[in-house]
């Protein structure tokens, strides 16, 4: 049997309900801003978050995320997510991620990642990620990276790395790499151990990256500096003469909120800077900036209710910074706003962006 909510009343009731048959309860309501509240787990029934709902799951509830649905996991509850869906996963919850879903996990919060799902884990959370799934780690998180996984590793995290996974290692991360993992140190304060026939990539002077067998490699590549290198590594692919990078922005779009800095960046706007001078110093106001991932942009940005916006930017009006404090990070002069995406620069739907 299929029941199909749409408000907090009809929730409550559905999940309150015995059921005789095994029967599905699809959540079609709640907003960004209003989302409806999972607080049991009901009886011979799952609780599925479709299309473009958005649900919060309490206590021991349990919830299937669905499509481009948003959950917001709390206390044990578990989720398990599929397709385009998010999930945030907070206090000791568990979510199991598939498909291209994607999970921020903070506080003691674990996470399954799987597939091409994409996962940010904060505070002690802790991540098995399999297949090609993507994990960015920051503060105290622990990652275990199998098959082709990616890992980006912050703060005092640790990482596993098996199989042919990657990871970036920044700050004081630490990692051990095994089988043919790779690992990109960034941080003369990472501490990372080779073993197998992982490959330890030195794009800093470190004494802190030991091959513990043999067969273990270390490169260390000589670096090159301006728009190109920084493009490359990122990752970010141009298409013909411009690029997509990203910023995030308050919910009325604006940065610099109050000052005589202040800049929309509403969806369809474009802007250019009015005093362009990118030499002076690095985090001057003769620039813009933009990042080649949206979570990057939590560096500088934290309010609860930010957006993330994807930006189209010609190649020529970029600037790179020499010796960057914040390599994700490059200035530019004019950008087209294309739309507004989530944290992992997946553009989100008219149905899922509030009014």
């Amino acid at each position: 049997m299929e029941i199909i909510v749409k408000t907090q009343a009809e929730l409550d009731a559905a999940v309150a309900a015995e059921y005789t048959e095994f029967s599905y309860i699809f959540i079609h309501g709640g907003t960004r801003f209003d989302r409806l509240v999972v607080r049991a787990r009901p009886k011979n029934a799952v609780v599925v978050a479709s299309g473009s709902s958005s649900v919060v799951a309490w206590g021991s509830s349990s919830v299937v995320a669905r499509e481009s649905s948003r959950v917001e996991a709390w206390g044990s509850s578990s989720v398990e997510a599929w397709e385009s869906s998010s999930v945030v996963a907070r206090g000791s919850s568990s979510v199991v991620a598939r498909g291209s879903s994607s999970v921020e996990a903070l506080e003691s919060s674990s996470v399954e990642a799987l597939e091409s799902s994409s996962v940010v884990a904060w505070g002690s959370s802790s991540v098995v990620a399999w297949g090609s799934s993507s994990v960015v780690a920051r503060e105290s998180s622990s990652v275990e990276a199998w098959g082709s996984s990616s890992v980006e590793a912050w703060g005092s995290s640790s990482v596993v790395a098996r199989g042919s996974s990657s990871v970036v290692a920044r700050e004081s991360s630490s990692v051990e790499a095994r089988g043919a993992a790779s690992v990109h140190v960034h941080s003369d304060a990472a501490k990372v151990s080779l073993f197998g026939f992982a490959v330890g990539i030195l794009l800093v002077k470190t004494l802190l990256v030991l091959k513990k067998v043999k067969t273990a490699t270390i490169v260390r590549p000589k670096l090159a500096t301006g728009v190109a290198a920084w493009l490359e590594g990122q990752g970010v692919v141009p298409t013909g003469k411009t690029v997509v990078l990203f910023k995030r922005v308050s919910k009325d779009w604006k940065t610099q909120e109050g000052t005589s800095r202040e800049t929309s960046w509403a969806p369809g706007t474009t802007q250019v800077h009015p005093a362009w001078g990118p030499t002076e110093e690095e985090c001057n106001g003769g620039k813009f900036h933009a990042c080649s991932r949206a979570y990057f942009c939590d560096e500088f940005r934290d309010k609860r209710d930010d957006r993330y916006v994807a930006i189209e930017i010609a190649v020529k009006d970029l600037y790179a910074w020499p010796t960057p404090t914040y390599p994700h990070k490059i200035a530019f002069r004019a950008g087209v706003v294309l739309h507004e995406v989530n944290k992992h620069g997946k553009k989100l739907t008219a149905a899922a962006v509030p009014a």
